[in-house]
């Protein structure tokens, strides 16, 4: 893997501080491609914050918001080579809609109206991970509106796609404010009954590796008191666990290193967070998870009208995939290591397809002739 030079990356942070709104901080080592490539990037711009998007898995692949110091900083991970987030064999989700079920189902299975349905068993042999082998990230969208703030994916899920019933049409708009806010509205319809959830798998670092190779300092509150206890597997229980006493109490913003080598609760052999909390009270019009990094002084409110939100902490990552070139400042970091980054997923409760006692709206069956929709949105301020 090359890395670039020293006075290249200077020449990158200097850009990245200089440049106003119609710069074209997006295109920085990309993959642009002709007309019609799903892998170029599509960039839509507000005041003070700017973001890029590909039609293969509806990416999102750099966001650009101010530091403290006024210094533009792409605070999402990805690669530089936009080929691949189809192409490298790691395949970590980096930034697509995750569908047609984000999250886990158990053994691949599950039973609605009277019919058993098998899916694919993608995560290890043992359970369905973020919709089976193709599911909704590895599949090309199409863009069917762009405006200077917005932008909108549209695709179609065949009946019986990874062994989904139903014929679903899904639309995701993502849109830009001068309030600095990034808005992502999620939109499905089918003519049969089935389980959509769908969930942002953006990867964050509010830092942008500008001062850290893990993601230690960051400050974390969700607005829960209890989170979904899983098995080894990361599979549901059944049962929620109280946060009381637990690594996993962040009612109170609390930096993501301070507890987290006493998580063990994030499957078999694991340390961190892959946790899945319930919001205690889930309102689209409040904050329900913050974060902020002290070193660039970047915060991110987040609000949804879902019921959960996931926190994963690059556990898994192990420093062989290269930090972008847009976030390799001073020739420091060269590669993501484990616990340097964090994934943020709004979403219904974790497999509630196979958990029918917490009640059908945590199922996430959308009926024939339902709309499934969701509104998550993340504004950014800064902290001096």
């Amino acid at each position: 893997m090359k890395f670039v030079s020293l006075a290249m990356l200077a020449s990158l942070a200097a850009s990245a501080l200089a440049l106003p709104a119609h710069h074209g901080r997006g295109h920085h080592g990309g993959h642009h491609g002709h007309q019609g490539d799903v892998y170029k990037k599509h960039t839509i711009r507000a005041k003070g914050i700017e973001a890029s998007f590909m039609e293969y898995g509806a990416i999102i692949t750099n966001l650009w918001v101010k530091d403290k110091t006024d210094t533009y900083r792409d605070i999402v991970l990805g690669w530089d080579d936009t080929t691949q987030y189809n192409l490298n064999a790691q395949h970590p989700y980096f930034g697509p809609i995750v569908g047609r079920y984000a999250n886990r189902i158990k053994n691949g299975t599950f039973t609605l109206d009277n019919q058993t349905y098998h899916i694919p068993l993608n995560e290890k042999g043992f359970d369905t991970l973020h919709g089976g082998d193709v599911g909704f990230d590895r599949r090309n969208w199409t863009v069917v509106d762009k405006a200077d703030h917005s932008i909108t994916f549209a695709m179609h899920s065949p009946d019986g796609d990874q062994g989904f019933p139903g014929n679903v049409d899904v639309k995701v708009k993502y849109t830009l404010t001068d309030d600095q806010e990034w808005a992502v509205d999620y939109e499905a319809t089918t003519d049969k009954d089935t389980p959509i959830m769908l969930s942002a798998h953006t990867y964050w670092n509010l830092d942008a590796f500008t001062t850290s190779d893990t993601a230690f300092d960051q400050v974390v509150q969700i607005k829960a008191d209890k989170y979904i206890d899983t098995d080894g597997y990361l599979i549901p229980t059944g049962d929620f666990v109280n946060v009381d006493g637990t690594p996993q109490d962040f009612r109170l913003p609390k930096a993501i290193g301070k507890d987290l080598h006493q998580s063990k609760s994030c499957g078999d052999n694991c340390t961190g967070y892959d946790n899945a909390w319930v919001l205690s009270h889930p309102s689209p019009d409040e904050p329900q998870m913050s974060v902020y990094a002290p070193s660039t002084g970047i915060a991110v409110d987040i609000t949804t009208d879902q019921v959960a939100m996931q926190l994963y902490t690059c556990n898994g990552l192990d420093g062989t995939i290269p930090v972008k070139k847009t976030q390799t400042y001073h020739g420091k970091q060269q590669f993501v290591q484990q616990y340097g980054c964090y994934v943020i997923e709004a979403e219904n409760y974790i497999d509630g397809i196979n958990n029918p006692q917490w009640g059908e709206e945590h199922t996430g069956i959308v009926r024939k002739g339902e709309t499934y929709t969701q509104h998550t949105k993340y504004h950014f301020s800064v902290k001096k």
